[in-house]
């Protein structure tokens, strides 16, 4: 992994029909891998956001390679075309963001079929070096207890503070291993009451994706 690696997303909502959406976007990923070089990984949300939430993430190496990567599309003719057939199925404007990692290596896109447990929460005021501190030690101890290997990441732009951890999975059956073995873990229990006043009250947000293309 790069020192300057970093996860960028691009998250969108896609209006029915499911099957239509997931094709257009499957072909987006596509294109968008083929033009700028790079693998474009397409996921699709299941559970914790709205039915047709997708979202297209890619590796880079830095805010500058993520804009030396993207520059040819604006002039490419195929690529514009298969924006523009997306006009029907996007509902409203995608949204950006990108992630240094804390805690954890990007290393390669997960393949097709895997399944990423994404929880978000939002650094409270005053409490930044003992939140991430935090946050390091439940990845470590998840990823000990589960085997699924869990980062810690900080969205640099956004909501200010909001820390991002990424479990990844093999399968639904690993999801439902996992899930049994924190919730049945004395000391994963006891982490989570630690967390006291790190985080704003609210802000813990946990969702499900998986690979589709």
């Amino acid at each position: 992994m790069g020192t300057n690696m970093q996860l960028f997303t691009r998250q969108l909502m896609t209006t029915g029909p499911d099957a239509a959406a997931a094709a257009w976007a499957t072909e987006m990923a596509a294109t968008a891998s083929e033009k700028m070089g790079a693998e474009v990984a397409l996921w699709a949300a299941g559970f914790g956001a709205p039915r047709g939430a997708m979202a297209f993430t890619m590796r880079v190496d830095g805010l500058a390679d993520l804009q030396a990567k993207a520059a040819p599309l604006a002039g490419d003719a195929e690529y514009q075309a298969k924006l523009a057939e997306g006009a029907d199925i996007v509902v409203g404007p995608p949204q950006d963001s990108l992630a240094t990692p804390l805690h954890g290596d990007l290393g390669d896109p997960p393949p097709v079929g895997a399944m990423a447990v994404v929880t978000n929460a939002v650094i409270a005021n005053g409490q930044y070096a003992e939140a991430v501190g935090w946050g390091i030690e439940v990845a470590q101890h998840v990823t000990s207890l589960t085997g699924m290997p869990v980062g810690l990441m900080m969205q640099e732009y956004g909501t200010f503070g909001q820390l991002t951890w990424i479990g990844i999975a093999a399968d639904a059956a690993a999801v439902d291993a996992s899930v049994a073995a924190t919730n049945g873990d004395a000391e994963y229990i006891k982490m989570l009451s630690a967390a006291g006043d790190l985080f704003v009250p609210g802000s813990g947000q946990r969702s499900l994706a998986t690979r589709v293309a």
